[in-house]
């Protein structure tokens, strides 16, 4: 099992680092074009619709395996100080399962969107230039597919006696 949490672990690490990497290139791009706009009057007027479109959407999605994976994804713990061990293992089990479930169907559907836009080869008509964007609709289900995997995982790690020990344990090490 440990050979899956790091496979799963660096598959999710990698496409987090991709959105951060989109970070950096959106401001890069974004202060390009307003440095040429200010010194140039030259406007790069399919800016926006990369950030919109290429860079949100990777700073977005990418990161979601990664934060499922770490245990930072926004959650609610009104009663988990209150609940028996055995309780709260199934409570994190259940949820866990659930987050597997709800984003395997999003990865379902935003596949299934991603393969339309594709086979349309949408794009975005700028004032003398049609952007293509279809690509862009493939980091979503991207995203949401790792995060399908990392819930699975902790799903398996939740149910595995001392699983979410030696799931700590390699992530830690992991990180060093």
């Amino acid at each position: 099992m440990s050979f899956v949490i790091r496979i799963s672990a660096g598959l999710c690490r990698w496409l987090s680092l991709i959105g951060g990497a989109a970070v950096v290139l959106m401001m890069l791009h974004v202060t390009l074009d307003v440095v040429m706009l200010n010194l140039f009057r030259i406007s790069m007027n399919t800016a926006p619709e990369i950030v919109a479109r290429y860079y949100m959407v990777a700073v977005a999605f990418l990161p979601l395996g990664w934060l499922t994976i770490r245990g930072q994804m926004i959650s609610v713990e009104l009663l988990d100080f209150v609940l028996p061990k055995w309780l709260l293992r199934s409570s994190d089990f259940l949820i866990a399962l659930t987050g597997a479930a709800v984003y395997g169907l999003l990865t379902y559907v935003t596949w299934l969107r991603a393969l339309r836009e594709m086979r349309s080869r949408s794009f975005v008509e700028l004032v003398s230039v049609q952007l293509p964007v279809w690509q862009s609709h493939f980091l979503v289900p991207a995203g949401f597919a790792l995060a399908t995997l990392a819930c699975a995982l902790m799903a398996l790690v939740f149910v595995t006696p001392n699983g979410r020990a030696q799931f700590e344990r390699i992530l830690e090490s992991d990180d060093e």
